[in-house]
């Protein structure tokens, strides 16, 4: 009588087990459409395909100010029915020189669409600062932090404690350029806190910290506009019918689709999309006329201090986009 009892035991204590070390993360964010993009991909990945678990969302000012991102955070994750996900509230400024928003997803960050929601969870009363470094202690060595924003929340969190990046299993970061005659202008999320950049910058290490560049996402994720709309835009489920509106005023004054945040949130969840990494002592230009461009000499692993996503595959990763956005939040 005792054998089923030691086995269901056993069972119970292995399924506790796995459920403590599962992958977490936390998506740093400003909340335009591509923003929520990242949040509906990971979301998605997270329910149909067994992902990471996505345990909070911190936000900060960017593509629009920080009470529209808060807004904004709200309103994905009621589409996406997981409001069981804390949104804490964070930088609504810059370190130093605080940058004027653009209005490049809509005045709201997301396609002033106008849509209300009853019943939206608030806030935590934590500040998304102390919420990063909270939870990199309750959960060290497990949790990735993605930041696909305004890189203000998670400079303030290594400033104000040093070991913080060294309890993260990783830092993902979305920002920058690979600066060239082809991309010769800094690029927006690095330059709305150039400062905050160059903290994480001098405090990084490549075994930490991954980058990937929007200069890199030009070259090979930029897609055409039909594909975008009729392809990936006609999945016809409730989740994309909002993101084709989120992205509506965007997609309208571009000639092609290109998005970083959903890719940055792809290389977490999906790293075989990656083609090729390098590997780079990086920084940012904080002075002068070159303000906000970042730096990088492609070194050998051990005189670097970021892993560079250089190259992704562009037909898998439309393929990936498919399969995952092909799925709604019920």
């Amino acid at each position: 009588m005792l054998m089923p009892i030691f086995v269901s035991l056993f069972v119970f204590l292995s399924v506790d087990c796995q459920k403590a070390t599962e992958p977490k993360f936390i998506i740093d964010n400003d909340a335009g459409g591509d923003d929520a993009m990242a949040i509906f991909l990971a979301l998605l990945y997270e329910k149909h395909f067994d992902g990471p678990k996505l345990v909070a969302l911190t936000t900060g000012n960017g593509n629009t100010k920080e009470d529209n991102v808060y807004y904004n955070n709200q309103r994905i994750l009621r589409v996406a029915n997981r409001q069981d996900v804390p949104i804490y509230r964070g930088s609504r400024k810059s370190l130093v020189k605080t940058p004027t928003v653009t209005d490049y997803y809509g005045k709201d960050g997301l396609g002033d669409t106008g849509i209300t929601f009853p019943d939206l969870v608030p806030a935590k009363d934590d500040n998304a600062v102390l919420a990063l470094i909270e939870h990199s202690r309750k959960y060290k060595g497990e949790l990735t932090v993605i930041t696909i924003g305004t890189l203000t929340n998670v400079a303030l969190a290594v400033r104000l404690d040093p070991g913080f990046l060294g309890r993260l299993k990783h830092l993902y970061i979305g920002a920058g350029n690979i600066q060239s005659d082809g991309h010769p202008d800094p690029e927006f999320n690095a330059h709305m806190d150039v400062e905050a950049y160059h903290v994480i910058a001098q405090n990084a290490t490549a075994d930490k910290v991954t980058l990937l560049p929007f200069s890199q996402v030009k070259d090979h994720l930029n897609f055409t506009k039909e594909w975008r709309n009729n392809v990936l835009g006609g999945l016809g489920t409730e989740i994309m019918r909002h993101q084709n509106k989120f992205e509506k005023v965007a997609i309208d004054n571009e000639d092609s689709w290109q998005a970083l945040d959903p890719a940055v949130v792809t290389l977490f969840l999906r790293p075989d999309l990656v083609q090729e990494y390098k590997y780079s002592k990086n920084d940012i230009s904080i002075c002068g006329d070159g303000r906000g461009k970042v730096t990088n000499e492609f070194v050998n692993k051990e005189n670097a201090n970021v892993r560079v996503a250089y190259s992704i595959k562009t037909e898998e990763y439309k393929q990936h986009l498919l399969e995952v956005f092909k799925y709604d939040a019920s």
